[in-house]
C-alpha cells in the first residue's frame, strides 16, 4: 500500500488538473508557433491553416490561455497547504519574494508596453 494520504479520487483529480495543463501548454505553445511563422505578418492576406485564419488562431490561443491559468490556479490552490508550509518556514523571506514576483507580474505588461 501506498503512504499517500489522498483519497483515490483526489489523486485521480490532480493527475487530470497535470494532463490537462501539459495539454494546453502544449496546444498554447502550438498555436503560438503558428500565428508567428504561418500566419505572421510576412505572409500573404488570406492565409488559413486548417480552416482558421490568424484571428480564428489568435482566440483559440486566447481560450487556451485562459483554460490555462485557470488550471494553473486550481492546482496552486489544491496544494495550497505545501505552498503554506514552504512558506511559513522561510516566513519573511519567503513572503518579501512573493510580493515581489507578483508585483513584477502585475507591473511587466504595463511597463513594457510603455517602453515598445
Amino acid at each position: 500500500m501506498s503512504d499517500d494520504p489522498r483519497t483515490g479520487l483526489q489523486h485521480w483529480l490532480d493527475r487530470g488538473i497535470n494532463l490537462g495543463m501539459l495539454w494546453g501548454g502544449s496546444l498554447l505553445a502550438g498555436s503560438g508557433l503558428v500565428m508567428e511563422y504561418r500566419l505572421g505578418p510576412d505572409q500573404p492576406r488570406g492565409l488559413t491553416v486548417w480552416g482558421l485564419g490568424w484571428q480564428g488562431w489568435a482566440l483559440l490561443h486566447l481560450c487556451l490561455g485562459l483554460t490555462m491559468l485557470a488550471l494553473l490556479s486550481l492546482h496552486l490552490w489544491r496544494h495550497r497547504r505545501w505552498w503554506w508550509a514552504v512558506l511559513c518556514d522561510r516566513r519573511r523571506w519567503a513572503l518579501l519574494a512573493v510580493a515581489v514576483v507578483a508585483l513584477a507580474l502585475l507591473l511587466g505588461p504595463l511597463v513594457s508596453s510603455r517602453s515598445g
